[in-house]
Parts: C-alpha cells; structure tokens; sequence
C-alpha cells in the first residue's frame, strides 16, 4: 500500500510531485481574471521559487496564455514570463524575498520598456503595466517568505510576523481558484466555506471572522459585483466562531441561513443563487470532515507561548545532558579507583610484619618454604572463628596468628565499606539516571504542538462547571490524538466521569481519563481522545491455598502518551510476602511511569527499591506490555518473567528470555522486543507457575478463539486439573486483544 511516509521519505517522487503542483498552481494563475484584468501571477511565483521550479511555472503559465488569452496581449505576456525565469536562474538558489521581488519587477519593467520603445505599449498602458508590476513585486515578496515556512512540510507553523504574507497567498490563489469556474461548479466558493467553517471550529470567532474577511477579498477581487455575497462572510465567520461548540447540524444550518441572507442582499439572480449552492455544498463537507484534525494538519499558529515552551523544553534536554555528562564521568572516576584498589593478601601482609623482622626468616621461608608457605595458606583461608595453628618451630607463633586475625578483620571491614561504598553509588547514579530520564521527557512534552485556543476553550469549560485550575495544556499528537492536561488544588475533590463527560461534549470528541494522581498538595488529571485500536483485556488467577493471597500480581494503565500497559508481577513463593513483593513492584512500577519515566529507566528504580527494601533476598519479576494505540505496536519487558504468547493472525509465537528478576543484582537488564498487531491479534501473559506442558494446549486454545475471559480461565483451569487440585506456584493469566473498538469485559 502507498502511504503518504513511505512517498516523503523518497526524494524523487517528492520532487516530481513539487514540479506537478508549481505548473498546475501556475496554470491557474495564469488563467484567473481579475475583474477583467489580467495580473502577471505566475511571474510572481516563478520569481519566488527555486530555479528549477520556475521552469515549471513557465510551462504552466505559458499553456494557460496560449489557451486564454488575446493574440494583442501574448508576446508581452510571455516575453516578461521567460526573461522573469531568466533572471532567477542568473540568481541562483538564493530566496532572499526581496530579491524575489526585485526580478519580477526587473523582468516586467525590462521588457515593458523594450516593447514600449518599439510603440507597442503607450499611453495608459504605462500606469497598468506598473500597476501589474507593483502587484507582482507584492505578491512574490510574500510567496517567498511563505515558502521558508514550508520547508518543514505539513502543518505549516506561523506566527504573527507571517500574517500578511500568508494572508495575501491565502487571496490570490483561493481568487485563482475561484476563478476556475467549471459550467456551475466553482470549487473555490465550496473551498472558502469549508475553510471558513474549519477555521472558525478550530479558532473559534477570530478565526472564523479572519478567515470570512479574506474570504471575502477574494471574491471581490475576482467579481467586484459579488460584494453583497462577500458582505456576509466575515458576519458568518463571527457568528459561526460564537456558535462552534452547538452540534455541527446546527452550525451549518446557522451558517446556511447567512449565506442565504447573502444571497438576496446581492440582488444578482442566479449568479448569487449558484454561489449560494456552492457555499452549501462545501458546508456538508464540513459535516463529514474531522474539523479540529484536518486544520491541526494543515496550519499551526504559534504564539509567544509556544516560543516559551519550545526554549523551556530546550533548556530541560540540556540539563538532562549536562547531568548524563557529569555521571558518566563520576561512573569512570570510580571504576578507575576500583581498578587501582588492589588487597595485600594477608599471608604477604603476616610475612612482611613478622617474618621480615625475625632472625630466622632464611630457616623458615628457604630450607622449609614448601611447609611454611602451606601453613600460611591454610591460615588465610581459615575463617575469623576457625582456631590458628602457626607454622612448626616458629619463633613468634602468638604473634603470627594475632597478625592474620587483625589482617582478616581490616579485610573484612574493607570488604563491607567497599560493598557499602557500591551501594552508595549504583543508588546515586540510578537517581541521576532518573533525573535525566524525567528532564529528557519532560522537554520533549513541552515540545509537543500546544493549541493556546483549545486550552483557552478547555479551561474557560471546567471554570464554567465549577472545577478551580491551577493549570492546563492540551496538545495534538503526530497521529492528531488530543491529550488534556490538568492540574487541580488538592482542597478540591474532581469528579472524574463528570468532568470527562463535560469535556467531551463540549469538544465533540470522546475522551477518557486516566486514574487521578496525587503529588503534595496538587492534583494531576490527564484525559485522552480515543485512539484508534482498542484493547479488551481479562485476567484468571489461582493460589497455592485458598487461605493466602496469591502471590503474582496484575495492573493496566495508561500513561500520558495514551499508550496501554499491561503488567504482572511474580513475586518470590507464595502467599502473603509473596504479594507484597508484587504488589510493590507494580505500584512503584505505574507510579513512575506515569509520571513521565521510560519503561527501563522505571524498571531500574524500582530494582533499586527492591534492593534497599530489607536486609532479606526479597525480589519479583516483572513483565510489561506497552501497547500504543495508535499503531498497535506492542513493546515486551521481561524481568526474569514467564512467557508470552501473541497470536497474530493464524500465527502463534512464543516470547521468552532468561532474564534476572527485580530486585537481585544492581543492574537489572530486560529482555525487549516489538512487535506489530493487527485488530483481532491476542496477547497471553503467563506467570512462571505455569508448566512447560501446558504450552501446547495454550496454543491450541488461542487458534480456536472465542470469548477472552473464557480463554484465560480454560487455561487457569487446566494448570489446576494438571497440578491435582494443588499447584505448586500461584498461577496468573493476562490475556488482551486488539480491537478497533471499544469493548468492555466485567
């Protein structure tokens, strides 16, 4: 399937796509009247674009001049055209905007005079040609610097500085557009509703009269006799902004009704009655377009806000570098120090203190070396309570065994602040990588694309239904996912179906929340728009004994990018310590993430938790599913947890790695893998209490399907029916399926 990445990342299609749409924009332009008049549009684009494009343009303007205009104005026309291309290739690649202009008007003012002095041009046709050429300058220069925005592809961000000149190519090419009527049929007019109604959905009643106004100087400029229609634009832009919330039925009736009124203040007959219909039919498409998302994916209007955001979330990448920077030369400072700090043995270290001031050092270490050097080892190797037996016919054997056991004990405490010492620093670097974790993060949500107007919208909403803000975001995700943030004082209790029901209609779009986080005296409530797979999860357990809790433990969760998690924890044996140990490692687990953490760096502080939690060997495994929504890529964890298997189509894999589990070495590293899914893919997350026997039936049952909550107790089932009732390890099924929509299981 073609898809419009896989057509951007291949530069030769892209460019033939580009040199297409420059001579079909030219053609436009070259055959649009205005009023009768005739402007030399195409030389202004040819002037504002690279050199190879404007060849494009040429061939474009010159076919819509062949076929259009008078044999009277045609040399003059094509001339100015081809010596305007002339120019720009003499330039070069350089897109200054005020050099583009300064060759459109030496182009046409270069060959005006020439043709002026051969008597073609006289009279009047002076003051037009230069009316045309101030024009032409006017509109290359803002072409140009519009094109400088487009560089970085769709949607175009702009800025204040940037309003004149989008708002004059926004003119010129929807009156060129317009201006291309076929029979009955002007896209242009069905264009300028649907941009009015998008405009004032997404921008609200600035938007929409913006838009109205612009809309309606192109109308003039193509027909002057079309003022009276052109009137009412702006009014339905204001009216409809006012009015975006109602239900989009009701917007366009609204909308209907103003145009309608257009139509009989223009007094035009069946002109106006056809621009009219052609109004209509661009506001029915606006009933089956997703307004917010296709205006997300074509224009984005940056404020100073989203400047602030842009410098914040730069300065918070820098910070994360800076601290990576300084760790990773604290880390090399303390191995190198590691490595330089070589022990005595003790036998050496007794040697030197005792023998090496004794008188009969030469009897004991040469005529009996073999006897004494076995002597001293086994002294080194005896433990701190074993008793000492110092070498036969030793002058000072007191002496010798009170040397090996201070030896020993310096030993051992060196080995203990050593250890401790490792401690200390694989605990301080975690933290450090924590923190650059969650700057890192942090800097890249504040470079997400922030709409300033549906915040404004979303917080004049809740302000309305009585919930007090402290703060709140919204942004657009690269696949135009909507993420509501938002902060509440802590005094205040949300109620959280309530304010996501209220956002939703007030939106037009479904929303759902996640759980409300909790951090000092504030609230945190992120809402999300739905994404475009579902996952329908259920889960079977069975314990050890009914008197005890089981042991494995199970979480599902969402964390602010809308991705999915579905955990499970297996902690060490059974029953009640057992589901401590899980039940931490999941809390910790959900609590990090969602607070912004990556998955590994989560999993690494919640190792170094389980670590420091008791001087007991305590430790859990811990197997996560990230599911994004979006795309139904599906990312595998596994900390020294059971196996996993994905059915994917009529294809079963099974996922497993020998892994350590959490909280027994210093540095925990998973097994990952990523995986794509389809609608109707599975995916069975298996506790370790499951035997290796079961495997083949569990595959079996996937291939036949059927209802998920019964697939997961069938297998639940059977490891009990196997285990005779009695299983030897608590055993927890986690099953989920990929589904377009949303279902729900009890």
């Amino acid at each position: 399937m073609i898809t419009f990445d896989g057509i951007r990342n291949k530069p030769q299609i892209c460019r033939v796509l580009a040199l297409s749409l420059c001579m079909a924009a030219s053609c436009l332009l070259g055959a649009a009247q205005c009023n009768g008049m005739r402007l030399p549009l195409p030389h202004a684009l040819a002037a504002a674009l690279p050199p190879l494009y404007s060849l494009a343009v040429l061939a474009g303007g010159v076919l819509a001049y062949f076929l259009t205009v008078s044999s009277a104005e045609l040399p003059l026309l094509i001339c100015t055209l081809v010596l305007t291309v002339l120019l720009r290739w003499m330039f070069g690649e350089r897109d200054k905007p005020a050099l583009a202009a300064l060759i459109v008007s030496g182009g046409i003012v270069s060959v005006v005079a020439i043709f002026g002095l051969a008597g073609l041009v006289h009279g009047i046709d002076w003051l037009v040609w230069l009316f045309y050429t101030a024009c032409a300058a006017g509109v290359s220069m803002s072409a140009a610097n519009l094109r400088k925005r487009c560089r970085s592809g769709f949607p175009l961000r702009l800025c204040s500085a940037d309003a004149l000149y989008a708002s004059v190519c926004y003119v010129v090419m929807l009156a060129a557009i317009c201006a291309a009527r076929v029979y009955l049929i002007s896209v242009g007019e069905m264009l300028s509703g649907l941009l009015l109604l998008l405009a004032a959905k997404r921008y609200r009643a600035i938007g929409g009269v913006l838009c109205g106004t612009l809309n309606a100087c192109a109308f003039l400029l193509v027909d002057a006799d079309q003022a009276g229609m052109a009137a009412v634009l702006p009014l339905a832009g204001l009216v409809v902004g006012y009015c975006a919330s109602w239900h989009r039925s009701a917007v366009f009736c609204l909308y209907s009704s103003i145009c309608g009124m257009g139509t009989m203040l223009s007094g035009q007959g069946a002109v106006s009655a056809l621009t009219f219909v052609n109004f209509l039919i661009g506001g029915m498409l606006y009933l089956f377009l997703p307004a917010s998302e296709l205006m997300d994916a074509l224009i984005q209007i940056q404020d100073q806000e989203s400047g602030l955001a842009a410098l914040a979330g730069a300065r918070m990448e820098f910070m994360s570098q800076s601290i990576a920077g300084v760790r990773g030369s604290a880390e090399r400072i303390a191995n190198m120090l590691t490595r330089g700090d070589h022990q005595v043995r003790v036998a050496d270290r007794v040697c030197e203190i005792v023998c090496g001031k004794c008188r009969s050092r030469s009897t004991c270490w040469e005529t009996a070396q073999a006897d004494t050097g076995a002597c001293f080892q086994r002294m080194e190797q005896a433990g701190l309570s074993e008793p000492l037996e110092s070498p036969e016919g030793c002058l000072r054997p007191d002496r010798v065994t009170e040397e090996f056991l201070r030896a020993k004990r310096q030993n051992a405490a060196a080995r203990t602040l050593a250890a401790r010492l490792r401690d200390a620093q694989g605990m301080l670097f975690t933290q450090m990588r924590v923190t650059e974790s969650l700057l890192s993060r942090a800097g890249h949500q504040l470079q997400r694309k922030y709409s300033s107007e549906s915040t404004r919208f979303v917080t004049e909403t809740l302000e309305r239904f009585g919930v007090p803000l402290r703060a709140a975001a919204v942004s657009v995700s690269e696949h135009q996912r909507m993420t509501i943030e938002l902060y509440i004082p802590s005094q205040f209790t949300p109620d959280l179906q309530a304010i996501t029901e209220c956002l939703s209609d007030a939106l037009r779009r479904p929303l759902y929340c996640n759980d409300l986080d909790t951090a000092g005296d504030e609230h945190r409530l992120v809402l999300h728009s739905k994404g475009k797979y579902m996952i329908v999860t259920a889960a079977a357990q069975c314990a050890v004994s009914e008197e005890e809790p089981c042991g494995d433990g199970w979480d599902r969760f969402t964390d602010r990018e809308g991705c999915e998690y579905l955990v499970l924890s297996d902690g060490m044996g059974t029953g009640r310590h057992a589901a401590v140990d899980a039940r931490i490692v999941l809390t910790n687990f959900r609590q990090l993430v969602q607070s912004g953490m990556d998955c590994a760096e989560a999993a690494r502080m919640v190792n170094a938790i389980m670590l420091t939690k008791s001087g007991e060997e305590r430790f859990a495994t811990l197997d996560v599913a990230k599911i994004c929504t979006d795309t139904a890529a599906v990312t595998l964890y596994k900390y020294g947890a059971g196996p996993t298997f994905i059915k994917h189509g009529e294809r079963i894999t099974l996922c497993q790695a020998a892994t350590v589990p959490i909280g027994i070495l210093p540095k925990a590293e998973p097994y990952t893998t990523v995986l794509r899914l389809a609608p109707g893919d599975m995916l069975f997350m298996l506790s370790d209490g499951l035997d290796d026997s079961l495997y083949p039936y569990i595959r079996q049952r996937l291939l036949q399907g059927g209802d998920l909550q019964a697939l997961a107790h069938s297998v639940c089932a059977k490891a009990q029916r196997d285990a005779m009732g009695i299983p030897k390890d608590d055993v927890t099924v986690l099953a989920a399926m990929i589904t377009g929509e949303e279902q729900e299981i009890a």
